[in-house]
């Protein structure tokens, strides 16, 4: 018997169910951080959100207390992007994506390092800057610059940002971490040097927290090449299903896979949300209707999307005016008005969450623009 196809509402009811959408998880952070993969961090705010849609009773709090206590680390990652990862992780596979953050160093604008540039020195003279204090990536580059005097001091911080496996010092900001960022070595940071994890074991992860998985998908997740030769030799391990077009998908044999029509709740999702990033084909989380809209602009910027029934089917802002805070809700459907209400209840509660502190909180929902009826 061939094995049963899925189609994107049943690969949508596991993703939403191992991210914490389906349902809101007890869980420690560094836990949470884990069992999600990371949660991207290009913006700060973003891990708090993302993590108040996932998990009960989140309080930001928790979050500070986890970073200054060394349990997360806030750095370079899957993609060569920022992310918030457990500190276990971070030790565990940092450098085995090393290769995927080195790609940064080839883009045409970072090559203006210059000629006789001796990396060893580098590396040598930026650990010792930053044992004595930390510094942003402008600072480095500034310092590095006396003793290499032909190079860009922007291209010398963004090496050592690159090179060096660094962690974002937490401070008092109301998100966490100060702009521009300030680092120090990851190693010593967590007091405990760096390991280099098999690939098997990264792979593993992300199948648990984003499978099932194609080839691709693992290859949009993580960066890394090679992906198709490991899966096929975790195939003896794995549950394996097919595809229409005949792709196949990879899984943990007890990872949870909820029906089709399992209700899924309303969801606020930050700018910057590995559920959709993660995936080679986008439509499990993102209605194909939509896709346009999701897709990042030239300035490098998406707009936050919310889930409805488990896609992404609206959009959202909110901005804070003296003590009036206001969530802007962009609906691109239209929906019944039993959703109307969630969607707004959702949004209230998720703005007291960002502005506590402010005397009024409203919610706007602004006309469907280009939506199908």
């Amino acid at each position: 018997m061939p094995p049963r196809r899925p189609g994107p509402r049943d690969l949508n009811r596991a993703l939403l169910a191992r991210q914490g959408l389906l349902k809101r998880q007890r869980r420690g952070i560094a836990p949470a951080l884990h069992a999600f993969g990371g949660l991207q961090s290009q913006e700060p705010k973003d891990p708090f959100v993302a993590l108040w849609s996932r998990l009960s009773g989140f309080r930001g709090q928790q979050l500070h207390e986890a970073a200054r206590n060394g349990e997360i680390v806030r750095g370079t990652w899957l993609r060569a992007t920022i992310h918030l990862v457990s500190a276990d992780d971070y030790v565990a596979f940092r450098t085995r994506l090393q290769p995927v953050i080195d790609r940064e160093l080839t883009a045409t604008r970072w090559r203006s390092i210059g000629d006789g540039f001796d990396e060893a020195r580098a590396e040598q003279l930026a650990r010792a800057l930053l044992e004595r204090a930390p510094m942003s990536a402008q600072a480095l580059g500034e310092a590095l610059q006396v003793h290499f005097p032909k190079a860009d001091r922007s291209a010398l911080g963004h090496w050592v940002r690159t090179r060096v496996p660094l962690a974002m010092v937490p401070g008092d900001e109301r998100w966490g971490w100060s702009r521009p960022p300030r680092f120090v070595p990851a190693d010593r940071w967590l007091q405990r040097p760096l390991e280099m994890s098999d690939l098997d074991t990264l792979l593993l992860q992300g199948i648990a927290a984003i499978g099932p998985v194609t080839a691709g998908d693992l290859r949009m997740w993580s960066g890394l090449p090679g992906i198709a030769a490991r899966l096929e030799a975790l195939r003896p391990r794995l549950k394996v299903f097919l595809l229409e077009d005949g792709r196949e998908l990879f899984d943990l044999p007890d990872a949870p896979r909820p029906r089709a029509d399992t209700p899924a709740p309303v969801r606020f999702l930050p700018e910057f949300d590995n559920v959709l990033l993660s995936h080679e084909d986008r439509s499990r989380i993102v209605p194909a209707a939509h896709a346009r809209r999701f897709n990042q602009t030239a300035n490098g910027r998406r707009p936050r999307a919310v889930l409805v029934d488990g896609f992404a089917r609206a959009g959202w802002t909110w901005t804070r005016e003296r003590n009036q805070a206001t969530l802007q809700l962009q609906p691109y459907e239209r929906f019944d008005a039993a959703t109307r209400d969630a969607l707004e209840a959702e949004a209230l509660a998720l703005l007291h969450f960002l502005e506590p502190d402010a005397a009024t909180h409203r919610v706007r929902t602004h006309a469907i623009s280009g939506a199908r009826t």
